[in-house]
């Protein structure tokens, strides 16, 4: 920029002064706003709280550690189970293809 328009611009800023006439009770009003607002973040549904909390390294990583090990946790007791339904299935399957009778043999005892 030219020195010259620099020094102008500086007066000129210097001698601005805003003429804005605020209405009356701005001030309590804008206070009275500000009140709200914090009541509005202090409910706990809005999850603010948690993004105060995932603000922190330390307790966003060990939220993440703990919701991949409750997930891998799950995971495997529901591949377990899986597994063993599925186990007795194709064992079931397997005895009616060598026999189809003897499933009917092994579920009836008189």
């Amino acid at each position: 920029m030219n020195p010259e328009h620099d020094q102008r611009l500086k007066a000129l800023l210097r001698e601005w002064q805003p003429e804005a006439d605020l209405p009356t009770r701005f001030e309590s009003e804008v206070w009275h706003r500000i009140a709200l607002n914090e009541e509005k973040r202090s409910d706990f549904w809005n999850f603010d709280w948690l993004f105060q909390i995932t603000c922190q390294p330390r307790l966003a990583f060990a939220i993440v550690a703990i919701a991949i090990l409750l997930g891998t946790g799950l995971a495997n007791w529901q591949a377990r189970q899986n597994y063993h339904h599925e186990m007795e299935a194709s064992k079931s399957r397997y005895i009616h293809s060598v026999d189809p009778f003897a499933n009917t043999l092994l579920t009836s005892n008189p």
